[in-house]
């Protein structure tokens, strides 16, 4: 196997309930509520927009610029946590993973959609080593383990590796480990399935067209049986296949940008991806395209994506007009919501100036 993992205890940091059972409470995302060709051809129909409290220092600076957007699943008091990973790639500068409180008063009442214009709070930049974060994926705990934590997967694109980092409602938990690969040039992308009794680890370089994917009996991930039943254990993830992937699907990139695994009503997976341009590419400006492509968990033994360059299903979601304009280069992201709604966000590449204080766009479009 080709990858080595580093964990960090975390018991000393939180209560470990031994010997519960959590085999029916481990996460497992939702089902689209539709074939994905009718999620696409109506995710553009309903969208809002709101901002992301950043800093000076997320502000236009060659090179520099938000890189992708994550949402955690829903607190126990309705709140969510947001996730942005920003870039810092001159000079000594490191990397940031930005999070922000998105409380239950930012949701329309049931409905797990952003309500319009609210603005979500700053509450931690996390630096790190990586001067370019890139894709990120999110984790629940097992709920009967303490469902008020998680774990944030965050691709290092340069440092070929991924790190996975521990949150609570409240706070911030510390490096949970790192899981570093040889078969990657770069790592600009981390995907996560659950299929059967399995949770997948998928990364993915954009760039070339290939990735290699781990699994991991998800009872195994979460060391049930065990003194730390409920915490995660990085080393359960093996190995399992290389997969390529069209080499262009759209401004000479592969499926990618900040893309995420979905399974539609029909049972039948895909990886949905978002870009902004065709004759202006990585600037924010042009059509906002999203596309999905089929995937398969084969036997449960390997992962592979379609070859084929043409999608199963495509559609545009508006136009963006520049860097701090809501596309899919900056702040971008996908997740389907409790209700089986594909949830797509489309951010600015950097933070602008309202009145003195520094603010990120951002747009939340979902399917019906």
């Amino acid at each position: 196997m080709k990858a080595s993992f580093k964990s960090v205890g975390l018991c000393g940091l939180l209560l470990c309930t031994p010997l519960a059972t959590y085999a029916n409470s481990f996460y497992v995302q939702p089902k689209l509520n539709k074939p994905i060709g009718q999620v696409l051809s109506n995710l553009g129909n309903s969208c809002q927009e709101f901002k992301a409290d950043t800093e000076s220092d997320h502000a236009l600076e060659i090179s520099d610029h938000h890189q992708s957007f994550e949402l955690s699943h829903e607190w126990s008091d309705g709140s969510h946590t947001a996730f942005i990973a920003h870039s810092e790639t001159q000079g000594n500068d490191r990397g940031q993973i930005l999070s922000f409180k998105m409380g239950s008063n930012m949701f329309n009442s049931g409905q797990d959609i952003v309500s319009s214009d609210k603005t979500m709070s700053l509450t931690n930049k996390l630096r790190i080593t990586e001067q370019h974060p890139s894709g990120m994926a999110w984790l629940p705990a097992p709920k009967n383990s303490g469902r008020d934590r998680g774990y944030l997967f965050i691709a290092s694109e340069n440092q070929q590796k991924v790190r996975v980092n521990e949150f609570s409602r409240t706070d911030h938990l510390g490096l949970t480990g790192e899981i570093t690969q040889n078969d990657l040039n770069k790592i600009t992308d981390v995907w996560l399935a659950q299929v059967g009794n399995f949770t997948w680890l998928i990364l993915h370089h954009m760039g070339e067209g290939k990735g290699v994917a781990y699994k991991a009996r998800t009872s195994d991930l979460f060391q049930v049986g065990t003194s730390n039943e409920g915490d995660i254990d990085l080393n359960a993830f093996n190995w399992t296949n290389r997969y390529n992937t069209p080499s262009n699907t759209g401004c000479g990139q592969s499926v990618g940008q900040n893309a995420q695994l979905v399974k539609d009503s029909t049972n039948k997976w895909y990886v949905v991806n978002s870009y902004t341009g065709g004759t202006i590419c990585g600037a924010n400006i042009g059509s906002n395209h999203v596309k999905a492509y089929p995937a398969f968990f084969t036997g449960n033994q390997t992962f592979t994506v379609s070859t084929n360059s043409n999608p199963t299903a495509q559609t545009t979601i508006g136009s963006s007009s520049g860097v701090t304009d809501e596309g899919a280069d900056g702040a971008s992201g996908f997740r389907v919501n409790k209700h089986g709604k594909l949830v797509a966000y489309m951010g600015g590449q950097y933070a602008y100036n309202s009145l003195f204080n520094w603010k990120t766009a951002v747009k939340e479009c979902r399917s019906n």
